[in-house]
């Protein structure tokens, strides 16, 4: 990798995902962060990633203090003229993931039940992060569609039994996210306007409302297992107070993200879409490479001044260890070794205007980066360079940060001609 040229580092990025991971990485670090929400429950416990066999059938989830029960309930449909009660079945996949956390972050920002969600559908979607609408039996929007009018036409039960310092226990039962829906109508995109939010589900999401960045999940939006790890750490990574943090099994992960731990094929999938959710989320500390996963204190996604005063949020004040992270990238193992007379270190530290090591490094930012400040680049590389206390050759570094600073440059650029 070393050795092949740019052509063949780009290659070989692109097949191990590491291409994907640092594109991720570049574009959530270049934008402000945008608060998002959702609801403490929902980061716990999630949606069917897939389609279950019987979808008209409730969905229970339960993994000791948490439960969380998704009932389809029959809406009045017209089949053919003829007016008839039929279930639209569980909302699943990554789409009600999507639709779920732009609603409760609308009602949580402007402190109202009342969510408007835009002119049409397809202008609904963009807001989403879906810069490609299309219509069509499998068209994006339709299927955005039919994973609303599911979400919407669901009851929910949530139980929590309390047990931590301040975790108080509640049970909300048959609760309906919106009272009134009326679903999209027509190809053009004419839909309900404006959604109001259940008294007491909107009651409880004020208690209860975790932030996000929605930057991260416009990211994340085609991958539910993405969606459900980022939300499932932003949740419970600042709420862990042993600096030994916490372990869980592979089996009570899998029930937090909706899916089954029957095989390895599971672990390798979080392992895998751990490398991006960590592009967007680098400050989460986690442990993915034993047989149990280690949850270790972190920092939330979203710093809280951020987030607004009216809010009583889930989560303690950030941690202020430095945050790790041993999750190995896919290429690892595939990559060739280092040269014997090559040793691994760190990135530089501190500014990079002094130095001779740093010089390599100051020249790159100088002649690439310009005419924005070294040192703020190099801030921001810190910040949010995926696996970034992982030691590498200074070859490899380079590299990194080469394509780093172009992207920094041409992001800055583009901003300051907006």
């Amino acid at each position: 990798m070393l050795n092949g040229g740019e052509e063949s580092v780009r290659k070989l990025a692109t097949t191990a995902g590491t291409q994907l991971t640092l594109d991720a990485f570049l574009r959530v670090q270049d934008e402000e962060p945008v608060p998002a929400f959702l609801h403490s429950a929902l980061c716990a416990m999630s949606l069917p990633t897939k389609r279950p066999k019987d979808d008209t059938q409730p969905i229970v989830r339960e993994d000791g203090k948490y439960a969380l029960a998704i009932n389809p309930r029959p809406v009045l449909q017209n089949v053919d003229g003829k007016s008839v009660m039929r279930s639209l079945g569980v909302p699943y996949g990554a789409y009600p993931r999507v639709a779920l956390i732009y609603l409760l972050s609308q009602a949580v920002m402007k402190q109202s039940r009342d969510v408007y969600l835009g002119r049409n559908f397809t202008e609904w979607m963009r807001r989403l992060g879906y810069q490609t609408v299309s219509y069509g039996p499998r068209g994006t929007a339709n299927l955005m569609r039919e994973q609303v009018d599911r979400l919407l036409a669901c009851e929910w039960q949530i139980r929590w039994d309390g047990t931590d310092t301040e975790d108080n226990a509640f049970a909300v039962r048959d609760v309906k996210i919106s009272n009134e829906y009326a679903g999209s109508l027509d190809k053009n995109g004419s839909f309900a306007r404006e959604i109001r939010m259940s008294e007491a589900f909107y009651s409880h999401l004020i208690d209860h409302a975790v932030p996000l960045n929605e930057i991260a999940i416009r990211e994340l939006k085609g991958t539910p297992t993405a969606l459900d790890l980022y939300t499932y750490l932003a949740y419970r990574l600042p709420r862990i107070g042993s600096d030994k943090g916490q372990v869980i099994s592979w089996d009570q992960l899998a029930k937090h993200l909706g899916n089954e731990a029957d095989s390895k094929r599971f672990r390798q999938t979080v392992r895998e879409t751990m490398q991006i959710v960590s592009a967007v989320y680098p400050n989460a500390n986690v442990d993915l490479s034993g047989r149990k996963v280690i949850l270790h204190p972190s920092p939330a996604p979203l710093e809280r001044k951020l987030v607004g005063p009216h809010l009583r949020l889930v989560g303690g004040e950030a941690p202020k260890t430095a945050p790790r992270s041993s999750v190995k990238p896919a290429h690892a193992a595939k990559s060739a070794p280092a040269k014997d007379d090559a040793p691994t270190l760190p990135f530089p530290a501190g500014s990079l205007s002094y130095g001779t090591r740093e010089a390599v490094f100051r020249q790159i930012a100088l002649t690439k980066g310009h005419p924005w400040s070294v040192d703020d680049m190099a801030a921001a590389f810190r910040k949010g360079c995926p696996d970034f206390s992982r030691p590498r050759t200074d070859s490899e570094w380079l590299r990194i940060w080469e394509k780093f600073v172009v992207a920094y440059a041409e992001r800055r650029a583009n901003r300051s001609d907006d």
